[in-house]
Parts: structure tokens; C-alpha cells; sequence
């Protein structure tokens, strides 16, 4: 009793895996070749020129047209403008299936980057200016200065203006206060 009770449900079982198996391949045969010969198949389209686009522009074009967009890297330059597409792939002109995919390279922006003058400020707001600008602080040593308030910036390494690359680390020297009078003079 129990081996034909196994033996039918393994009867259910190839009979449920063969009527999946036809529905898959009934499924695949309609989308490969029912409806392409139906409706037709989809024409190639020409890819469009977008070197020199901003990336939302591009992808916006691309989309249009009904083909798939995907940056596939981003690079640092110093001539272009950030979040411009750089290259493409295909070339401008070669046809795709629609639905085909467009591959771009975008600008990063620049690499070098101008440190911003810190002189002055005090530290925690040139920490914050600093790293606005794609740049590391670290506090390298403390001077007496008669000039600035104790935690003000008196220097810094490079100093303001110099161009320098994206994380690179600046000094800075922050004031003590005034040199205090020798136990004598007081």
C-alpha cells in the first residue's frame, strides 16, 4: 500500500514538472517568435552623439530614444566639467536594438583643488572650509601670537591659494594667545 502510495506520488510529480516545463517553453516560443512575427521586430536605432552632454541630458536623450544607459566609469579632469560625458560606447551612429545599452564615461571634476585661506579662523571652522573643499586637516603644532585669540589659525601648510590634489593633508598652526611675561616683569 505504501509503495503505490509513492509510486503515484511520484506519478504527480513528472506529470506537475512536465506541464511546467511546457508552459515555459510555450511562454518562450510566443515572446521569441508568436509575437515578433505579429507585431514585428523591434528596429535597430541609431545611437545619438552625447560626448560633451552633462550625464542627466545624455541619459534623458538615451532613455527617448528607448535605450538603457550605464556609467560605466568616472574620471578625474582638469579641462571638463564635472558630471560631463567624456565617452561612449557604442560610437555615435552605430545601430542597437532597442532596448540595447549605452555605456559612458563622466567627468569627476577636477583633481587639484586651490586651499582655501584659513588664516584667521578658527579651527574647528577651518576643519569644516577644509574639508568642504576635498581636503584633510591636522593640527601640526601651537604658537604664541599676539595677534590672534588662542584656537585661531596663524598658519597653515600649504598656505592659501597654493593648488594642491583632492585629500591631500594641510597643516595648520593654531595661535596659543599672547606669550605670557616672565615671572620677573609680572
Amino acid at each position: 500500500m505504501k509503495k503505490k502510495k509513492k509510486l503515484n506520488s511520484r506519478k504527480a510529480g513528472y506529470i506537475i514538472g512536465i506541464g511546467f516545463g511546457i508552459v515555459l517553453l510555450t511562454a518562450f516560443f510566443t515572446s521569441q517568435v508568436v509575437f515578433p512575427i505579429m507585431f514585428g521586430k523591434p528596429k535597430n536605432v541609431a545611437v545619438p552623439e552625447v560626448v560633451g552632454m552633462k550625464i542627466s541630458q545624455a541619459k534623458r536623450l538615451l532613455r527617448e530614444i528607448g535605450l538603457h544607459v550605464v556609467v560605466r566609469d568616472s574620471v578625474w579632469s582638469e579641462s571638463d566639467p564635472i558630471e560631463t560625458v567624456l565617452e561612449q560606447f557604442p560610437e555615435p551612429g552605430a545601430k542597437l536594438k532597442a532596448e540595447g545599452t549605452v555605456y559612458l564615461v563622466i567627468c569627476k571634476g577636477s583633481q587639484i583643488v586651490p586651499v582655501p585661506t584659513v588664516i584667521g579662523r578658527h579651527f574647528e571652522e577651518a576643519f569644516a572650509t577644509l574639508r568642504n573643499s576635498g581636503l584633510r586637516a591636522l593640527v601640526s603644532d601651537s604658537l604664541y601670537s599676539d595677534s590672534y585669540p588662542r584656537n585661531m589659525v596663524v598658519r597653515s601648510s600649504p598656505p592659501g591659494g597654493t593648488r594642491v590634489e583632492k585629500s591631500s593633508t594641510v597643516k595648520l598652526y593654531l595661535s596659543r594667545g599672547a606669550e605670557p611675561l616672565p615671572d620677573s616683569l609680572r
